[in-house]
C-alpha cells in the first residue's frame, strides 16, 4: 500500500506525476517525445494508468511506471474494467472498398499483457461503452434494440439476451454477490407513452420488470444506482421544453427498488435538477441540487423524505469523497464565482468554504481529506491549472500553466490510502492570488444605475419544518395543533370525561383477481399505495406534522382512486 496518494496530470507537453506531500514537486512520466497525447485515465483500483495518442494506447503499471502493453490504433476512447482486468478501447468505425461492411471497432484487453479477448462493433461513439457487473462476472453490451450478456469473461459467446423495441439506453446495477438487477429506458411509439423499468438478472423479460414506471414526457434517461444496487433513481428528460419554461428538455424525477417500490420525486422548489448524487458511505442517504437560481440543495434518505436542507446558493453540482463523511457543493461554469462549501454528513456541519471561479474539473482524492480544482483545455483556454484545497476550505497548493502550456486533464490515482493528521487538522494555506470576479452580470440598461430590487433571497440551513428565521408557518400551526390537544388531554383528565371516538376509516375492498397478472401486480401495488395513504391521513388528522412528500402523497389519492378503478373494468 502506497503511504501518499499522488495526481497525474496530462498538459500538451507531459504527463506528470506530483506526489502529495511538501514541496508538490512535479516528475515527468511521458514528454513530448511522445507526440500527440490526447488523455489519461486510471483504473478503478489505480493498478493501471493508461493514455492515448492518434496512434497507441498504452498501459503503464503504476507500482514501477513500466509498460504493461501497447495497443496500436487510432483510439477515440478508453476505459478500464471495475476490478482492473480488463481495458476496453472504441475506435472510429470505417467502411472501405476492401471491408464494405466495416470491422470490429470496439475491443476487450486483458489489462496485464494486452491480450485481446474480445470484439465487437459500435457504429456511434455515444453510448458505446459496455457495462460490467462489480465483480466482473457479468458483461453486457448494447446493440440497438438488444443487449447481451456474457458471463466469466468468455467473449466468444453471449448467454443471454434482452430484446425491447426503442430501447434508447440501459444501466446495469453495482450490485455485488450473485444478484444483479438492470434498468432499462424504453422511447414510446405511437401515442404510448415512454418507460423505463427494472429487471433481475437473467430473467429478462418485460413482463416480470420488477419496476415499471411510464411517462409521455420523456426522450432519455439517465440512472443513478446507490453503491448497494438495491435503488435507483431515473432522470427522464425531453429534448426540447414545449411550455417554454427552459432552454433546454423538460425534467422529472422517480425513484425504484428491487423490492419493486418505485414512485416520483417532488421537489420544494420549481426548476431545473441540476445534480443529485448518492452517499457511497451510506446507501440510504441522497442529495438533489434544484430548482431556479439560487438554487437548493436538500438530503434526502432513501424513501425521499428530506431529512436537512442546507439552504440556497450559486450551487449546480455535488460530491461526495469515497467514504461519503463529507460533502462539497459547488457552483461551476463561465459565469459561475465557483464559491464552494463542505459539510460534516455527521451532524449536518458546515467545515470550511473558499473560491475556486472557471473550474471545469474537481476530484476528492481518495483519503476525502483534499479535493482539486482545475481548470482544463479545451473548456477554458486561458488560466489553465490546478489547486489542491483541505476539506475546510484552506487553499494548499497552486500550479499554474506557463505560457503556451495547457492542461488537459488531471486526476488522483485511486486506492487506499492511511489517514494522515490532515483528517484533524487544517494545514497552514499559502495566499491565493487568483483575481476575483469584477462583479455580477447587469443588463446594459441597468449598468451605471443603482440597485433597487434583490436580486436572490437566499435561505439558511435549517432542518424541514423551520425556515431560516424561524419555525415555519406551517410549523406554528402544528404547533398550535400540538398545544391545542395537550390542553384538551389535560381538561379530560380534570373532569373525567372521556374523549369522543374517533370515526372509523372506510375499509378497502378486499382484492379480487382480474385474472390478468400484469393488473393484478399494478393493483396490489396501488392498494399498498392507498393504504399508506389511509395510515397519513389518520396521522395528519391526530395532528402529526406530516412533510411535504407525504402530503403530495394525500393529494394523489384520487388519481390512483381513478386508475385502479380502470384496472378493476
Amino acid at each position: 500500500m502506497v503511504a501518499t496518494p499522488h495526481i497525474t496530470g496530462l498538459t500538451n507537453k507531459n504527463i506528470f506525476l506530483v506526489e502529495f506531500k511538501e514541496p508538490y514537486g512535479e516528475t515527468t512520466l511521458r514528454d513530448e517525445t511522445t507526440p500527440n497525447i490526447r488523455s489519461i485515465i486510471y483504473s478503478p483500483k489505480g493498478t493501471y494508468l493508461a493514455y492515448r495518442s492518434d496512434r497507441k494506447a498504452e498501459i503503464i503499471k503504476c507500482g514501477d511506471w513500466t509498460t504493461a502493453a501497447t495497443i496500436e490504433g487510432n483510439i477515440k476512447d478508453m476505459f478500464f474494467s471495475p476490478l482492473d482486468n480488463y481495458f476496453m478501447v472504441w475506435e472510429l468505425f470505417v467502411m472501405t472498398k476492401d471491408n464494405p461492411q466495416g470491422k470490429p471497432n470496439l475491443h476487450v484487453y486483458k489489462s496485464a499483457t494486452g491480450e485481446c479477448v474480445g470484439s465487437f462493433t459500435q457504429k456511434n461513439q455515444a453510448g458505446w461503452e459496455p457495462q460490467w457487473s462489480s465483480d466482473e462476472k457479468l458483461f453486457s453490451i448494447q446493440m440497438t434494440n438488444r443487449i447481451l450478456f456474457y458471463e466469466d469473461g468468455k467473449f466468444d459467446r453471449y448467454v443471454q439476451h434482452l430484446q425491447a423495441d426503442k430501447l434508447k439506453s440501459f444501466s446495469l446495477s453495482p450490485s455485488p454477490g450473485l444478484s444483479y438487477y438492470l434498468a432499462i429506458f424504453t422511447l414510446g411509439k405511437q401515442g404510448q407513452p415512454s418507460a423505463w423499468r427494472v429487471l433481475k438478472y437473467p430473467q429478462l423479460d418485460i413482463m416480470q420488470s420488477v419496476v415499471s414506471r411510464s411517462t409521455f414526457q420523456a426522450d432519455k434517461a439517465t440512472f443513478y444506482w446507490n453503491r448497494r444496487g438495491t435503488n435507483v433513481f431515473a432522470m427522464t428528460q425531453t429534448d426540447v421544453d414545449k411550455t417554454g419554461g427552459s432552454y433546454y428538455g423538460k425534467q422529472s424525477l422517480s425513484f425504484g427498488d428491487v423490492k419493486g417500490n418505485a414512485g416520483n420525486v417532488t421537489f420544494s422548489k420549481e426548476g431545473p435538477i441540476h445534480a443529485i448524487a448518492w452517499n457511497p458511505g451510506n446507501s440510504n442517504e441522497w442529495v438533489a441540487v434544484y430548482g431556479h437560481a439560487p438554487a437548493k440543495a436538500t438530503l434526502f434518505n432513501a424513501k425521499c423524505d428530506p431529512l436537512y436542507e442546507f439552504g440556497t446558493g450559486a450551487w449546480n453540482a455535488v460530491y461526495f469523497p469515497p467514504e461519503g463523511n463529507y460533502m462539497l457543493l459547488g457552483g461551476f461554469g463561465n459565469i459561475a464565482t465557483g464559491h464552494i462549501e463542505v459539510w460534516n454528513m455527521q451532524g449536518y456541519k458546515k467545515l470550511g468554504s473558499c473560491a475556486a471561479p472557471d473550474t471545469t474539473s474537481l476530484q476528492w482524492d481518495p483519503r476525502g481529506e483534499t479535493f482539486f480544482t482545475a481548470t482544463t483545455y479545451p473548456r477554458l483556454t486561458v488560466g489553465n491549472g490546478y489547486k489542491i484545497w483541505h476539506y475546510t476550505g484552506v487553499l494548499m497548493h497552486k500550479r499554474v500553466c506557463q505560457e503556451k502550456e495547457n492542461l488537459l486533464a488531471i486526476s488522483w490515482r485511486p486506492g487506499n490510502y492511511p489517514k494522515s493528521e490532515l483528517s484533524r487538522t487544517a494545514p497552514k494555506g499559502i495566499e491565493d492570488t487568483t483575481p476575483k470576479p469584477v462583479g455580477a452580470y447587469r443588463p446594459p440598461g441597468a449598468r451605471n444605475k443603482p440597485s433597487t430590487f434583490t436580486l436572490h433571497e437566499h435561505e439558511k440551513p435549517h432542518r424541514p419544518g423551520e425556515t431560516a428565521n424561524g419555525p415555519s408557518k406551517q410549523a406554528i400551526k402544528q404547533r398550535e395543533k400540538r398545544e391545542a390537544r395537550k390542553a384538551r388531554k389535560a381538561e379530560e383528565r380534570a373532569t373525567g370525561d372521556p374523549p369522543p371516538p374517533q370515526p372509523p376509516s372506510t375499509p378497502r375492498p378486499a382484492f379480487v383477481s382480474t385474472g390478468d397478472p400484469e393488473k393484478d401486480k399494478k393493483i396490489k401495488n396501488i392498494n399498498k399505495k392507498l393504504s399508506d395513504i389511509d395510515k397519513l391521513k389518520q396521522q395528519k388528522a391526530a395532528g402529526k406534522q406530516l412533510e411535504l412528500n407525504q402530503l403530495a402523497k394525500i393529494e394523489n389519492e384520487q388519481a390512483l382512486q381513478q386508475e385502479l378503478d380502470l384496472l378493476r373494468l
